[in-house]
């Protein structure tokens, strides 16, 4: 075996700009106050990643061998026996994605998406969604910490640093099962992409109001109450008004 191309550029900028997005609006939505001018990011950062998901869909069609959907398909049978040949010192090794890391990529796509869908329900008015959101993020950060612990026992076990691969692009096989070219093009449009649309969100928020005109679409999204607005009758706002009670009796403690 040699050293060969399996993941193409595409595929690692997706792989890395989606964990980074989804650290930070992670970090911003357990950390920062509902009523503070920042905490609508995370929710913006939310609908890049729900983009960059949508056009890694495309790829999973169109791309290279490794990156298609196809390639990391696996039935329930097949999880079930990778993951005991693995955890009994035998587990398969495989070029592309192995059915255990297929199960975490599944799930952090589609909790993506999730995650957004039940956070735009949340603010246009539907009180359980806001749970429910609660509920998808956490998934997702199971999702990536299972898929954490699977590259570290896969590397243990096979002596293969994957987490490399997904930087260089290149593991140890065969060189009839590499991928042809890193697909350099698609790479840059998919940034190219990626920037027009944080662009467009960026300048359709207004941060006064915090009101977000979506591209492309044209739909208006409230994205919590604006500074010194009044207290919204609405029922979906109950959570964030009831915190926010909270954060202002603490600001009238301070003064005193």
């Amino acid at each position: 075996m040699k050293r060969i191309l399996v993941w193409d550029l595409p595929t690692r900028l997706f792989h890395w700009l989606l964990a980074i997005g989804f650290v930070v609006a992670f970090v911003i939505a357990s950390t920062v106050r509902h009523k503070d001018a920042s905490f609508p990011t995370h929710m913006l950062i939310g609908f890049v990643m729900a983009f960059m998901v949508l056009l890694r869909v495309v790829w999973g069609f169109a791309g290279t061998r490794y990156a298609r959907f196809g390639s990391f398909l696996f039935g329930p049978r097949a999880v079930l026996g990778y993951l005991k040949g693995a955890l009994g010192g035998r587990g398969d090794r495989h070029v592309g994605h192995n059915p255990g890391s297929s199960v975490a990529i599944w799930g952090i796509l589609l909790s993506t998406l999730a995650l957004v869908v039940t956070g735009v329900l949340k603010v246009t008015g539907t009180r359980a969604a806001g749970d429910i959101h609660g509920v998808f993020a956490y998934l997702f950060l199971a999702a990536v910490i299972a898929h954490v612990l699977g590259l570290a026992l896969h590397t243990v076990r096979h002596r293969e640093n994957i987490a490399l691969s997904m930087i260089s692009g290149k593991k140890d096989g065969e060189p009839a099962a590499a991928v042809a070219s890193p697909r350099p093009v698609v790479a840059l449009v998919f940034l190219v992409l990626v920037g027009l649309w944080g662009w467009r969100l960026s300048a359709g928020y207004d941060s006064a109001t915090r009101r977000l005109v979506l591209p492309v679409v044209g739909a208006e999204l409230q994205l919590g109450r604006a500074p010194g607005a009044a207290r919204p009758a609405s029922a979906h706002d109950d959570d964030h008004d009831d915190h926010d009670d909270h954060d202002d009796h603490d600001d009238h403690d301070d003064h005193d």
